[in-house]
């Protein structure tokens, strides 16, 4: 990465955890500075307190420095503690910040964006750079210590300048003269410098290996991640047993291990290598500094006091330089990583979203139109839908009828906007749907989607889509879908919390499931009303007794059906058969079995279920 690069990034981050809490980057700063300026200050008055009593000066002088040296210590320790107390709770809120975040910019996505695979992969790029640098905290705590490393630096600079400079000693015979020269000053510093620049080097061999394990593992982790939370999810407890999925689970478990541990042994022998080259180096160097400032202590040039006092900066010098080699090396990994989670916020949404309000009509008399809609999924040139035309009025029950992947659930997709045509346009009443408020044309739907989801929480949240809602009416919408006396008879009627995800979470069955899904249709007491496979979970009794409710829920609404289950067909006035993303027969139920095509195939492959 090049470092104008590097920074405009890091200006990113910076602004972004600025908007975040303004206060956490200060704050971390101060701490930092703070915690690298008390060794020093321990490390001069301790040497002063250490020639006062080489010297036998007066005890007073002594015990003044050494009590401000406890108390100083005292009050910073104090500050310290109580900026890292505020930390806590900060960053507690950061990270919440930043979940809210991502899960914000996800509901808020267009759908055709979230569910391409380039964007689920951006996704776990996002969660596992958090997790593998630590997030907006350890980004502050990796530049705030960058930064108060490098005031250690000067700490250090001013603490040798007086060594370099110190006068002869008493012995300045043979090496003790080569020792206190200006040449000697300067292969102390030229010893210090390639030491800098040996982390340098090493360190940027070992940022360069662990981003590249980083990049290497994405895929494999979004598996693990996958296995894991479908092992832990105690829905799929009883296919796994019954199927004896175990071993083939744990076999692909061990089918991506053997993709990355070897992968990750060899980098793993590069990181050890360079570690260790840099603690030999750090050992050598220590030592030939120890060794220049001990030949200054037998010439006379420096005190035991300054001793201990130089003795001390050399250590404080070998971790403060390990400090800003290598937290320069994670600062840019972090940046690398954290500029993932920015770009996914940046991330634009592909669907125009229009200014026109939907009408309100009390007679809710819309007209839906396909008008020459053709349409292929992201990243693949096959069409799904070819040329579809066809009208839908606002108080007739419609069904969509054909084989799996003739193209039903993807003709409710564009009906609904998750997607946008390919070719072609439709149309709301003679408009384009693209020129209406995205929001408000939503509202015109209550869909019951094939593959409908709901959440371990009350009933009510449930069919009410929110923590807000109307007793009465969740109560008529759940007797509408034929499960009220169901509901009555648990303990905490519609507040009863569904699955196991809590202690009082009741289970229900698939059906009861779907049941609760087309309440949450009704109550939202949408115009146009959609249901996908709606009945796949009922026996046949309790799919006749749904559609004879939606017979009567529906009248003066649109009522959409996709179905395998012909018998949803009778109760439609206008049915559509589709075949290979083609609309091939449109007319009712009896003009279609006149026809002979492929509804009446169809219907004859299951009439003995409908028969008497």
């Amino acid at each position: 990465m090049k470092t104008k690069e590097f920074l405009l990034k890091m200006k990113r981050i910076l602004h972004v955890l600025w908007e975040m809490s303004p206060s956490y980057f200060p704050l971390t700063m101060l701490e930092e500075v703070i915690s690298k300026g008390r060794p020093f200050l321990s490390l001069f008055l301790g040497a002063k307190i250490i020639d006062g009593i080489a010297a036998r000066k007066p005890e007073k002088d002594v015990l003044t420095t050494a009590m401000f040296l406890v108390l100083s210590n005292m009050l910073l320790a104090f500050i310290e503690w109580a900026i890292d107390k505020v930390l806590i709770v900060k960053r507690r809120i950061l990270e919440n910040k930043m979940d809210v975040s991502i899960a914000k910019k996800s509901l808020e996505m267009d759908y055709q964006i979230l569910e391409k695979t380039e964007t689920q992969e951006y996704l776990t790029k996002v969660r596992e750079g958090i997790n593998y640098s630590g997030g907006f905290q350890q980004f502050c705590v990796n530049i705030s210590i960058f930064i108060s490393s490098c005031f250690g630096i000067i700490y250090v600079i001013c603490a040798f300048v007086p060594l370099l400079l110190s006068k002869p000693g008493k012995n300045e015979q043979g090496f003790y003269g080569t020792v206190n020269s200006w040449y000697g000053g300067f292969l102390f510093l030229t010893l210090l410098a390639a030491f800098a620049l040996f982390h340098i080097i090493c360190f940027n061999k070992i940022n360069k290996t662990q981003s590249q394990n980083f990049e290497f593992a994405v895929h494999s982790n979004r598996v693990f991640s996958y296995l894991w939370r479908y092992i832990i999810d105690y829905q799929n407890g009883k296919g796994v047993r019954i199927y004896h999925m175990a071993d083939f689970i744990k076999k692909l478990q061990e089918k991506e291990k053997a993709k990355v541990v070897p992968y990750w042994l060899r980098q793993t022998k590069k990181l050890i290598f360079a570690f260790g080259k840099i603690n030999v180096a750090s050992a050598f160097t220590m030592s030939a500094c120890y060794i220049y400032i001990g030949f200054k202590v037998l010439s006379g040039a420096v005190s035991i006091g300054e001793f201990t006092f130089y003795a001390g900066v050399l250590a404080t010098l070998t971790y403060i330089l390990t400090d800003i080699i290598s937290l320069f090396s994670f600062l840019g990994m972090s940046t690398k990583y954290l500029i993932h989670y920015i770009d996914y916020q940046e991330l634009p949404n592909e669907k125009y979203d229009g200014t026109l309000p939907i009408e309100k009509r009390l007679d809710n008399d819309y007209e839906l139109e396909f008008r020459n809609v053709s349409f292929h999924y992201p990243n693949n040139d096959a069409l799904v839908l070819k040329n579809i035309t066809a009208k839908i009025h606002v108080g007739r029950k419609m069904a969509i009828v054909g084989k799996n992947g003739s193209g039903k659930s993807t003709f409710i997709k564009l009906l609904c906007r998750l997607y946008d045509p390919t070719e072609g346009e439709i149309l709301l009443n003679g408009i384009n749907i693209k020129k209406y408020d995205y929001d408000e044309y939503r509202q015109i739907f209550g869909v019951v989607f094939q593959d409908f989801q709901l959440y371990s929480f009350p009933i009510a949240w449930n069919v009410a889509a929110g923590t807000a809602y109307k007793k009465e009416k969740v109560w008529q919408a759940l007797e509408q879908a034929g499960l009220k006396e169901r509901v009555q008879e648990m303990e905490h009627g519609i507040e009863t919390i569904i699955y196991k995800q809590e202690d009082e979470g009741v289970e229900i069955s698939g059906g009861e499931a779907q049941k609760i899904a087309i309440a949450r249709a009704l109550y939202k007491d949408a115009p146009v009303v959609i249901l996908d496979e709606p009945t796949a979970a009922l026996d046949p009794e309790s799919e006749l007794e749904i559609y004879q409710r939606f017979d009567e829920m529906v009248q003066e609404k649109t009522a959409i059906y996709i179905s395998h289950r012909m018998s949803s067909c009778r109760f439609c006035e206008n049915i559509l058969v589709f075949d290979n993303g083609n609309i091939t027969q449109m007319g009712s139920h009896a003009e279609l079995l006149e026809q002979k095509g492929l509804y009446a195939n169809l219907w004859r492959a299951q009439a003995q279920y409908y028969q008497g």
